[in-house]
């Protein structure tokens, strides 16, 4: 059996979600109101998982949210320090799990976030014919 990750490639729609998240930058910075000027933080794509814990299957590309290196890895990006970062976005997801959900928020409201900023991203960035 051939290992890998639990979710596949994903679809049309959801490579659309993805890449809006890229776009729209960390949902953790977005929060706090941080940003690189009118440059939103950089986001990776992280995968929700079953329970909401390390090592469970993911639950799809469907249940995905931006967050950015700190957060979602513990890698200190942009040339700040871990201190720096954690100062900055507060603990990080990959090294103080627990710590993440109680100060920052847990995957439902994390996914809600996300879904609401997805949602105000595309009515900007949608064409619409003229009315």
């Amino acid at each position: 059996m051939r290992r890998g990750r639990s979710t596949g490639k994903p679809t049309a729609a959801q490579q659309a979600r993805m890449d809006a998240i890229t776009d729209i930058g960390c949902i953790v910075a977005k929060g706090l109101r941080i940003s690189f000027g009118d440059v939103p933080v950089p986001a990776e794509v992280h995968h929700l998982t079953v329970g909401g814990r390390h090592g469970q299957k993911r639950r799809g590309h469907d249940f995905t949210i931006g967050l950015n290196p700190w957060s979602h890895r513990g890698e200190p990006f942009g040339g700040m320090s871990a201190a720096r970062c954690e100062e900055l976005f507060g603990p990080s997801y990959a090294k103080q799990p627990r710590r993440f959900r109680q100060e920052i928020g847990n995957d439902e409201y994390l996914l809600d976030l996300q879904n609401t900023l997805i949602q105000q991203h595309l009515e900007k960035t949608l064409w619409r014919p003229a009315a």
